[in-house]
């Protein structure tokens, strides 16, 4: 029998997600403005993506398109 405690804890992300603007593009290297006021990360990408998009970034990575709205910070 596993421990439920810990099966809760394998589902969260290893690495923080953050959602930032697309400054550069230059596929698969991408400047990236984080919201939250950190600056800027370089990133790299698979996936081509444009100016002034915002993604969902992990690990100096970006994982997928972001939502338009306000970003709020959830600490867990």
């Amino acid at each position: 029998m596993s421990n439920p405690l810990q099966r809760l804890i394998d589902l969260l992300p290893k690495a923080p997600e953050f959602i930032g603007t697309i400054t550069s593009a230059d596929h698969p290297n991408y400047k990236v403005l984080v919201v939250d006021g950190s600056g800027l990360v370089l990133c790299t990408s698979s996936t081509k993506y444009s100016t002034g998009t915002r993604v969902f970034i992990s690990n100096n990575e970006i994982k997928r398109p972001a939502p338009e709205g306000r970003v709020l910070q959830i600490e867990i």
